[in-house]
């Protein structure tokens, strides 16, 4: 079984955050392949700045046969990011569930 491949963009981090995010990004990928397969996932940073910190806008982009979108905005990058690779785990579930009770 291929693993689906994950591309980053706009993820301009400090070397701390991006160990912690490449971390959680494996962590997910290999809870995504467990379920579904996927060719690969897109994900997207914003960010804005309020005050002295930063609202995280992650938006992910997930291809497995079919495209799922999700977004996700936090205060925390981390909750942004995995909130958006959970979110898209879940849509794509759903979809194949939903797939076979209709057969």
């Amino acid at each position: 079984m291929a693993e689906g491949k994950i591309i980053l963009s706009d993820f301009e981090l400090e070397i701390a955050e991006e160990a912690i995010v490449d971390n959680l990004i494996k962590n997910y990928q290999h809870k995504i392949q467990e379920k579904i397969q996927f060719e690969e996932i897109r994900l997207r940073l914003k960010k804005s700045e309020h005050g002295k910190v930063f609202l995280h806008e992650v938006q992910g982009l997930m291809t497995a046969g079919k495209r799922y979108n999700a977004e996700a905005s936090d205060y925390n990058l981390f909750a942004a990011t995995a909130e958006v690779l959970e979110k898209l785990l879940h849509e794509a579930e759903h979809d194949r569930r939903t797939a076979r009770q209709k057969k």
